[in-house]
């Protein structure tokens, strides 16, 4: 274990050295780190040693130097004492693109905030929107969810500085989106999820009553993200894309998969099943609540494809179909993109029975010859 820290310490300080050499750096100056695994240095004044806890001395906080520290947790991490420094090395890594803040306390009893990010080693991707789902150029009255996906991992917290629904003359809804604390972000930031307010899809409910649908049927829309929103990195901004779509009838009626269609594929081939449904469905659900088995409940493995304005699936086996029969079974949860499951209604007045609607459809094998 101690020939462990020698070595540690030995590497502690040879980078250290080297840093200080390189920045310039003077006692008390932070130096800071070039990579993601490196650590972050804090020289001390001579004849002062660390206390008997370094993080008194020198944390780490994410975020931008604005308002720091006061309320924010300093990120995790190993402390180390070399060469008459302290060096703080985070326990996750530095994550390129991110922005954080040194807090040093120097001899005297000041503290200093000190920004810095971490560059990336990839060449940047320029940030630019990919999709956005609902794909189809007529939607019901009632959607619920936008996906819009982005080339890059993009800035969080400021979406809606650039996200805006507007009329077919340009009017904007300010009140058309559900504000959250947290944005609806996957994990890296490439997907942000943007729902209509709820309150504006229900029937009377105050703010529908008050504002009116944010959708109106035989209306024309808008959803545009606006230019100049920087990605994570900051080393590109969004040029600006607009998703242009007609407002159909509302969707209040639970789904059914009686009401889809389906082809019988060829016994013997590898022939793909084609599935066609009566409404557009959630584009992220599909590919996780649908799934093709045989007679006996067994599933069968193949690779799905989402079709256009997500009303179709495409199933192509990797075996070639066997048996007389196969079976599309649904996961009670899929929904539409009204969010209306096969339970259950986002928005019902009431009257609508809560049992649960057919989940599996059977199709027949056919025997198609040579």
């Amino acid at each position: 274990m101690r020939r462990t820290k020698n070595r540690i310490a030995s590497y502690l300080a040879v980078l250290i050295a080297a840093a200080i050499m390189t920045s310039g750096a003077k006692a008390e100056s932070v130096v800071l780190p070039q990579s993601a695994s490196d650590p972050i240095v804090l020289p001390l004044n001579d004849g002062t040693s660390a206390t008997s806890d370094p993080s008194d001395q020198l944390q780490v906080f994410v975020g931008s130097a604005d308002a720091c520290c006061d309320g924010r947790t300093p990120i995790a991490g190993r402390y180390a004492e070399v060469d008459n420094a302290i060096a703080f090395t985070p326990a996750f890594g530095f994550d390129p693109g991110q922005d954080y803040v040194a807090r040093a306390q120097t001899h005297r009893g000041d503290l200093q905030l000190v920004p810095f990010r971490i560059l990336s080693e990839t060449v940047p991707t320029e940030a630019r929107v990919t999709e956005i789902f609902p794909s189809g150029d007529t939607l019901p009255e009632n959607v619920l969810r936008f996906y819009i996906h982005f080339s890059a991992p993009m800035k969080p917290h400021v979406a809606f500085e650039y996200i805006k629904l507007r009329d077919a003359s340009g009017a904007v809804d300010h009140a058309a989106f559900m504000r959250f604390k947290q944005e609806l972000w996957n994990a890296d930031r490439t997907r942000l999820t943007v729902l209509i307010d709820p309150g504006r899809i229900k029937r009377n409910v105050a703010t529908n009553v008050e504002l009116g649908p944010a959708l109106l049927e035989g209306q024309d829309y808008i959803l545009s993200i606006e230019g100049g929103w920087p990605s994570a990195d900051g080393t590109s901004r969004l040029p600006g894309f607009s998703k242009r779509f007609t407002v159909g009838a509302p969707l209040r009626v639970r789904p059914d998969v009686q009401n889809w269609e389906a082809t019988s594929p060829c016994a013997g081939t590898k022939g793909s099943l084609y599935i066609m449904f009566d409404r557009p469905f959630d584009r992220h659900l599909l590919s996780q609540e649908v799934r093709v088995t045989n007679e006996s409940g067994r599933d069968i493995d193949g690779a799905f494809i989402v079709g256009g304005g997500q009303q179709s699936l495409i199933f192509t086996p990797s075996e070639p179909w066997s048996g007389d029969e196969i079976q599309i079974v649904v996961s009670p949860e899929l929904e539409d993109v009204a969010a209306n499951n096969f339970r259950d209604l986002l928005d019902h007045l009431g009257s609508d029975s809560t049992h649960v609607s057919s989940t599996v459809l059977r199709i027949s094998v056919k025997n198609c010859g040579d």
